[in-house]
Order: C-alpha cells, then structure tokens, then sequence
C-alpha cells in the first residue's frame, strides 16, 4: 500500500511533507512523484496543484487529500478520476494561522493604524477619534470552520460580528447570519470590515463586484484571504481610487503570483501578501491527514469531504 505525495508549489518542503507523513503512517509507503514506483499500489494521493491529469494514472486509488484548505487546485484537472472523495485539510495550526491573519487586519483597520502610516510618511501628528469594537461591524464571507474560528476570536474582542454564506446554518452564539443572494445586500449594507473566507466555486467566481462594493457603507475595508477570483479587482481598485473603499489588505488574487505590472502593488490603500495567511504546517497537517486516511482503511468517511451542496 501506497501514498503518493505530489505538488509542482512546494517542492523546496517535500523532504519535510514526505518526513512528516513517514512518522505518521509509518507502515505506508510513501512516494513523491515523480518517483511513484508501481501505479497498482498508490491508494492514496496527497496533493497541492499537482500536475495535471497524473491523477488517472493510479487504478486503485481510493482518496485524493488536499495539503491545503482549499481544493479547487483539484476540482480544476480536468482529467481528475470520477467519485473519489476528496478531503479538504482541516487542521487546528492551519486554522489559527488564518485567525491570527484576520485578526491582524481588522486591529489594523479598526485602529487607524493605515491612517497613522501616511501620517507618519508627512511627518503629520494628527489624532484620530477611536470607534468601540462593539459599534465595527465584521461581516465574514463564509461561515465554514475557518470562518466560524475567526467569527469567534472577533466576537471574543467584542466586535460585532456577522455572517454570510449560500445556504442556511444552524444559529451561531454571537454571530447573526445571512445566507443566499437575497440577503447579500442586507449583510453587506451592515459591514464595516468585510473578511473573504469563501473557496472558489463556479458560483464564487466574481460574486464581489462593483455593485456588492457599493453596498457596503462608505469608508469600508475588505480583507480578501479566500480566492482572489471572488473579490473584482478592476472594481476593487476603482472604489479604492473613489475613497469608497477604505483600505484593502489582499492575500490572495485573480493571477498569482500577482504580475509586477498589476496596479495593486503601488496603490496607496492596498496591502499586499504573497498568499501566506494560512500556511500548511507539515507536522500539525500530517497527523490530521493520517487520521483520515486511517478512517477510509477502517471503512469510515474521511472529513470533510469537498461537497458542492455544503461549499461554504
């Protein structure tokens, strides 16, 4: 029995990958393509956008594992083998990676920490009146587990915090939630930090354009750590450029690496990282990828499996 391990993102970490699933399956074979060895064998694949259509070469293949929170770097091979589960990382150092992330924006948004930046570039001392935490609004985009821990470290701040996502969910202790498109401008109308948490689905894709942006109050910020493809970014920018937009502290976009001629990176009100707001932790993520591959040896489902009807 075999786990291949492939990527074409990290291949500077796949002795560390490799070493750290090895200690937690230490009976299972573990290869790193492109030194797969026998096809027959692999019955596991472990995956970060992995090259495509090498997925169908593996006959006995009985999962495919996301080393990451995401998984459209799967869903989007269009050779990927048919009605194999695929398992999205949900895992506790990933997790609060992305909370802290979060965290760090919305103290920086709400505290007037972009503002005192510019200030400082003129040597202005100019103080600013500060806003309760219980009078911002933080709308989160996605209410799954990643958006749910970072719902409730801002509810914890006495932020008031509220929620979005496509289908209804059972009530949250702290957070009101919206769902469908009916109620998107309700939520939106309501947000002064809006935080992207959701995946990218045919359905994400450019749900935040120009008309959604206009919706949120004047003097709002975005916090974009979900898919760059979701959030418009011709739009971003002009509602930056019209000040209707505050500041927008973006991780994640449409083309990455962000292309150096991109209008983003010399804009005064964008903050940019390299898409590191929930990065993998080798050990942490391998113990919780043994567990789920363990649950499929003994016969049980592996969690969470990606499901188009439960995507966000």
């Amino acid at each position: 029995m075999a786990l291949l391990l492939a990527s074409t993102d990290f291949w500077e970490d796949m002795d560390v990958w490799s070493k750290g699933l090895r200690l937690a399956m230490p009976e299972l074979d573990i290869r790193v393509y492109p030194d797969d060895g026998d096809v027959n064998e692999v019955e596991f694949a472990v995956v970060w956008k992995h090259p495509r259509g090498i997925l169908k070469k593996y006959p006995n293949l009985k999962a495919i594992l996301s080393l990451g929170a995401g998984v459209d770097h799967i869903i989007s091979d269009p050779d990927l083998p048919k009605g194999l589960p695929i398992v999205r990382l949900v895992d506790k150092k990933l997790t609060h990676e992305m909370c802290l992330h979060a965290l760090h924006w919305v103290l920086h948004f709400h505290s007037n920490q972009y503002l005192y930046r510019i200030q400082q570039s003129r040597a202005e001392w100019t103080q600013k009146s500060s806003i309760q935490t219980e009078d911002r609004t933080i709308g989160i985009m996605g209410l799954g587990n990643i958006g749910k821990s970072i719902g409730d470290s801002l509810v914890n701040l006495d932020f008031d915090v509220i929620g979005w996502g496509a289908t209804k969910k059972p009530s949250m202790d702290g957070i009101h939630y919206y769902y469908g498109k009916d109620q998107l401008t309700d939520f939106l109308n309501k947000t002064n930090i809006l935080i992207n948490v959701l995946p990218l689905t045919q359905d994400t894709t450019n749900l935040v354009t120009k008309k959604e942006m206009l919706s949120l109050p004047k003097g709002a910020f975005i916090i974009n750590i979900g898919r760059g493809n979701i959030i418009n970014e011709v739009d971003l920018l002009s509602l930056l450029d019209h000040g209707h937009i505050a500041a927008a502290a973006l991780d994640v976009f449409e083309k990455e690496p962000l292309p150096e001629n991109n209008s983003l990176w010399n804009h005064p009100s964008v903050y940019i990282t390299p898409h590191i707001a929930g990065q993998s932790n080798p050990n942490s993520a391998s113990k919780t990828i043994s567990e789920n591959v363990y649950r499929i040896k003994n016969g049980e489902l592996p969690y969470p499996i990606y499901s188009l009807a439960n995507r966000y």
